[in-house]
């Protein structure tokens, strides 16, 4: 089973699944897809393991008789996929629930093993995709790279999970809610060593026994053969030591002193490309700062944060979509927070609520403080200021950008993108909305969700 998982063994990938189940808790319809279909199934099963702990999860095989999947179905020739969209099978008779796994349920190609293309591009999906969100449950469809139909299927879902692949085939515009390139690294040595050597060991012992000789029972037998192979040795050792032509007898000769270079040191990496993000503008405004938001969650691709402000944007004030650099490599992942509040309770508040209506899982979120962010427009006071400003953000929303409106104590609005808690945060967001044709100014956030 392991050879035929290129790049990893199977718990490896399982693994690698497991880490990113918590970037697709508020997803109900996910495609897991790979030029590997071992891979993306393995990647699939942790993601699945992961999230049956606490809701009901459903993987399904849309490669053709997937052994990773086949193999969790105890039914020799199990109706699945083909059965129900061609031929009218019931869903319900189609999944099969895993042994050991509570809420997990596995649902094969079918009694025809081969997907056509009608099924991927079949309107019924988006019909179950639905009907798994109104459940609180989890659909994952374990697809191949390479069916024509693939990007059919994931726009009729929330998105795509890719593994080992940097992005879609031929272009495609369907929304990726995260990458898995490779899997979760592990010990070299293959698991199956020790049964191997147990089973040579059982191998001698079973021929010694034949020969009269019960090794098991007998345990000086090795360590006296261990000891008489050594005292040969040293029989055969001690001429060619001691002879006049020995290696003794050369260890005062002085060896020819080589000169060794001097090992060339690695070239110098190249400093990660970096912008200077000035200080901010209105210093004197830091103690009126809306400094404490809730972060929902973290993407590791924008259009699967921005996916998720789209679903849950009507119960989240001020959410925001930052681009933060997470390591020394500066790989950018796309925090999402709400709210933009004075006071610590206000957010806690928040918190609370999204947890009771579903837009959080109850241990999902946490409060935490992001004073700033850039300034991007403002709205001045005028009659009807209100729909001034959802027409102002409807304005930037319309360029695909995230933007949010606070409105201020003095009247009218600012137009803000991005939450920070720190300067130097802001730089990959600047660089973005400069590139859009805007001007954005770091400050610290101030006034109130409308």
């Amino acid at each position: 089973m392991n050879a035929r998982v290129s790049g990893g063994r199977p718990v490896a990938w399982e693994d690698a699944g497991r880490q990113i189940a918590s970037l697709l808790s508020s997803y109900s319809a996910v495609v897991v897809t790979s030029s590997d279909p071992f891979a993306a199934a393995y990647v699939a099963l942790g993601l699945a393991k992961a999230e049956a702990k606490h809701r009901r999860t459903v993987v399904a095989d849309l490669v053709g008789d997937l052994p990773p999947l086949r193999d969790l179905v105890a039914e020799q020739d199990p109706h699945g996929i083909t059965d129900s969209f061609l031929y009218g099978v019931s869903l319900n008779r189609i999944g099969y629930s895993v042994a050991g796994t509570e809420n997990l349920y596995v649902m094969p190609s079918g009694t025809d093993p081969d997907i056509p293309e009608e099924i991927f591009r079949s309107a019924r999906w988006k019909k179950l995709a639905s009907g798994f969100a109104e459940a609180g449950a989890l659909l994952l469809l374990v697809a191949p790279r390479n069916s024509p139909r693939l990007s059919d299927l994931i726009d009729q879902i929330d998105g795509a999970v890719l593994v080992k692949e940097p992005e879609l085939p031929n272009d495609s515009a369907s929304i990726v809610l995260a990458r898995v390139a490779s899997p979760t690294p592990t010990l070299k040595i293959p698991l199956h060593r020790m049964g191997e050597r147990a089973a040579t060991w059982k191998q001698t012992a079973g021929t010694w026994r034949q020969k009269g000789l019960d090794v098991t029972r007998r345990r000086w037998f090795f360590p006296a053969l261990g000891a008489m192979a050594f005292l040969v040795l040293a029989a055969l050792a001690l001429p060619i030591l001691l002879g006049p032509d020995g290696l003794l007898a050369s260890r005062n000769a002085r060896p020819a002193r080589v000169a060794i270079p001097a090992p060339t040191p690695p070239p110098p990496r190249p400093a990660p490309e970096t912008l200077h993000v000035a200080p901010p503008a209105n210093a004197a405004d830091s103690a009126e700062a809306a400094a404490f938001s809730v972060e929902l969650f973290t993407a590791n691709t924008e259009e699967g944060a921005n996916l998720f402000v789209r679903k849950n944007g009507g119960a989240l004030p001020a959410a925001a979509v930052s681009p933060i650099p997470i390591d020394p490599e500066r790989t950018m992942w796309y925090r999402v927070t709400a709210g933009a509040y004075t006071r610590r309770y206000q957010a806690d508040s928040l918190l609370l609520a999204l947890r009771r209506s579903t837009v959080l899982a109850d241990s999902d979120g946490t409060v935490t403080q992001t004073p700033l962010a850039l300034l991007v427009d403002s709205v001045q006071t005028q009659g009807g200021i209100v729909d001034a400003v959802h027409a102002a953000v409807d304005k930037y929303a319309a360029r695909g950008l995230a933007i949010y409106a606070l409105m201020q104590v003095g009247g009218g609005a600012r137009i803000y993108a991005g939450a920070f808690a720190r300067a130097e945060q802001a730089a990959q967001l600047i660089r973005t909305l400069r590139g859009a044709g805007l001007n954005p100014v770091l400050v610290y956030r101030t006034g109130s969700t409308p």
